[in-house]
Parts: C-alpha cells; structure tokens; sequence
C-alpha cells in the first residue's frame, strides 16, 4: 500500500471501528478520513473498497502486534499471545472481532468473506508455528477466538483461563511424549 492509501485505511478502519460497518455512509467515511470524496474514490472507488481496505490494514497491524517480541515457538511463546490478545483487548475496549463485524454486516460480500477468512487461516498458521506444534492450531485459534467473543464479560479471566489451557495442553502433550 502506498502511504496514502495506508493513511486513508487507517482511518477507515477507525471510522468503521467507532461506528460499526452499517451506519457510516460514504461521506461518513470521507469526513471520518478528512479527505476529499475524490481522493477517497482514487484509492478505494466503492464502499466495499473501504471496508477491504480498513480490513487489510487491520490485518497488517494485528499480525505485527501478536509477532513482536515473542519468544522462539513454544509454551512461553503460545502463553505470549494470550497476554499479547488481552493488550489487544485492552486497547480495543473490548470489542469483538473487527473482521466477523464487517462479515456480519455484509453478508452477501464473497470478497469480505475470503478477506475474513484469509485473516483466520493466516492466524491459524501461526499459532502452529508459534507453539511449535501445527497440531496446537486449532486449539490456540479456538482459545484466541474464545478470548476475543468473551473479553467484554469476562475482562482478563478469560486470558489467564486460556493461558491455563494452553499449560495443561503442553502438559499432557510431553506426557504422551514420554510414556
């Protein structure tokens, strides 16, 4: 992304953030971004545009914040991205998932869908390697989905019970390993 279109998708992903998927309007969006609506079509010429444009960048800016300073793979690196997540939802208030947010609210969207699930299965490949066990994926995605859907009732409970989880996991993987 050139730097323009980066700062004009930062800014859509604030102004859908804040204010959700359905509501903004265009010149919502372009208010929201401070641009003028011509500069704001060059760079993502329909609505759909700025919704994949806001995810890709989110995306991007999510995947550098669960890999920075994280151990080599492993159990500390896998009890990591749980603390990693809650600073997450701690920055985010809380919110839900941004990418099942703009699923939900765009439904019949193939290229949101694929958006989504590209965003998910590229977080399932690194929670293999981050534990260092691509037989961990599913299990750390099922617990980091979990973290994120109950952050708002359950605060930081549900990071330290997922941390848990993943201690018990590893835990019985080296006694299967050794007996």
């Amino acid at each position: 992304m050139s730097d323009a279109k980066e700062n004009i998708a930062a800014g859509l992903e604030q102004v859908f953030w804040s204010r959700g998927f359905a509501e903004p309007s265009v010149p919502d969006l372009r208010a929201g971004v401070g641009v003028s609506m011509r500069t704001l079509y060059r760079y993502f010429p329909s609505r759909e545009a700025m919704i994949l444009g806001a995810l890709e960048f989110r995306h991007q800016r999510y995947m550098r914040y669960v890999h920075e300073g994280v151990d080599e793979p492993g159990i500390r690196a896998a009890e990591q991205l749980f603390d990693k997540l809650g600073g997450w939802m701690r920055m985010t208030e809380g919110k839900e998932c941004f990418f099942r947010q703009a699923l939900a609210a765009n439904p019949d969207s193939g290229e949101i869908a694929e958006t989504v699930k590209r965003h998910k299965s590229e977080l399932l490949t690194f929670f293999g390697e981050l534990s260092g066990k691509m037989e961990f994926a599913s299990t750390l995605y099922l617990l980091h989905e979990g973290v994120t859907a109950s952050y708002a009732e359950l605060g930081e409970t549900a990071v330290e019970d997922a941390k848990t989880l993943v201690r018990e996991m590893f835990r019985r993987s080296n006694e299967s390993r050794l007996s």
